[in-house]
């Protein structure tokens, strides 16, 4: 009976601990902003690069206001495990968030980007704001 119980403890211990260690699943929130700080006119499309990928994936587009939400996964140590795709195409589960960069696409402006890398997920869930800046006509 006792070699049962330590069994029975073993085997919670173990699943206690690989539950702890489980990337948690969030939504970041983002907002993609003007040079001079208003709102685009029109929607954003929030695309991800990632090392490795043949081309830019479409994660989100921002709302009104500007705003817009990209889900990912968040390791123990509030890093981007993985982006994940919202729109069910995409990157696919096999895309390391570390190896991504956010970026906003509108006609007639370049964008700044967030590297994944080098992003520590706050409290709040707030990604750094997208500035877009017109492209200079030639």
């Amino acid at each position: 009976m006792q070699r049962r119980e330590t069994r029975l403890s073993l085997l919670l211990l173990l699943a206690t601990a690989c539950t702890a260690f489980a990337n948690d699943v969030i939504f970041l929130n983002g907002r993609a902003r003007l040079q001079d700080g208003t709102v685009p006119a029109k929607s954003v499309e929030i695309q991800l690069s990632c090392v490795g990928a043949d081309h830019d994936v479409r994660q989100a587009m921002t709302d009104k206001k500007g705003e817009f939400y990209l889900k990912v996964e968040r390791d123990e140590f509030n890093h981007v495990a993985r982006a994940l795709s919202t729109t069910g195409m995409g990157v696919g589960n096999e895309m390391p968030g570390a190896a991504c960069k956010v970026s906003g696409a509108l006609k007639g402006y370049k964008s700044s980007t967030v590297d994944l890398s080098t992003f520590t997920i706050g409290k709040d869930l707030k990604l750094p704001d997208l500035i877009l800046t017109p492209i200079a006509p030639r």
